[in-house]
């Protein structure tokens, strides 16, 4: 595997609080319940889908813009251009199996 852009950041959150954690991990949390479908985990790469309508794409671009931010080690992206939207995540299996995304198991 080629060494890419995260690979040598530290596997951990940098949010400030147990506390900012814990809530984002409940925004998680609500945001799956109302719009998760499916998932995809390969080694390097995590894909969830999900409904695609305004709320969860407002929604998924302000939890991914804290991911981007407290957990670094991993590459986030979101792809709008289906009929289904879908975060995609992209590290090591180390990185990828450290993220307190909760993963939808439809």
């Amino acid at each position: 595997m080629t060494r890419g852009p995260f690979q040598d950041v530290p596997i951990a959150c940098t949010l400030p609080s147990i506390a900012e954690a814990k809530v984002q991990v409940e925004r998680w949390q609500a945001f799956d319940a109302d719009y998760a479908l499916s998932s995809e985990h390969k080694d390097a790469e995590l894909i969830v889908h999900y409904a695609k309508v305004d709320d969860s794409i407002s929604r998924l671009r302000d939890l991914v813009s804290v991911e981007r931010q407290c957990c670094a080690f991993v590459q986030w992206s979101i792809d709008e251009s289906g009929n289904d939207l879908r975060l995609i995540a992209r590290g090591t299996p180390a990185q990828l199996s450290a993220l307190n995304v909760p993963i939808p198991q439809r």
